[in-house]
């Protein structure tokens, strides 16, 4: 298993979600729900990636024991920790939107 490899591609993964989930609100705001929601489901698209990645990582471990923890991995995982938060956040807002704009 390459880590330099599969820790970049959880960064990457992970900062799409994040990114898509921030233009969900942006289009919630606007009113655009059905690309809100569209955005959504990319966003968990992307970080459910990410987790699968990140678990691999965390399997080899738990298999091998030879993975040496770099600056690297921890980044990935504090970049996939805060896409989490932020696709939380991003599910409520466009919610939230949706009711005041019906209101």
């Amino acid at each position: 298993m390459d880590f330099v490899e599969t820790s970049m591609e959880i960064i990457a993964d992970a900062g799409d979600g994040k990114s898509q989930a921030m233009e969900a609100i942006q289009a919630a705001k606007k009113g655009d729900f059905g690309r809100a929601e569209e955005l959504l489901q990319n966003s968990h698209n992307s970080i459910v990636k990410a987790h699968k990645n990140h678990s691999g990582l965390l399997f080899h471990d738990a298999d091998k024991n030879d993975v040496k923890v770099t600056m690297l991995m921890v980044h990935a995982a504090d970049h996939l920790s805060g896409a989490d938060i932020i696709e939380s956040i991003a599910v409520e807002l466009v919610q939230l939107y949706k009711e005041v704009k019906h209101a």
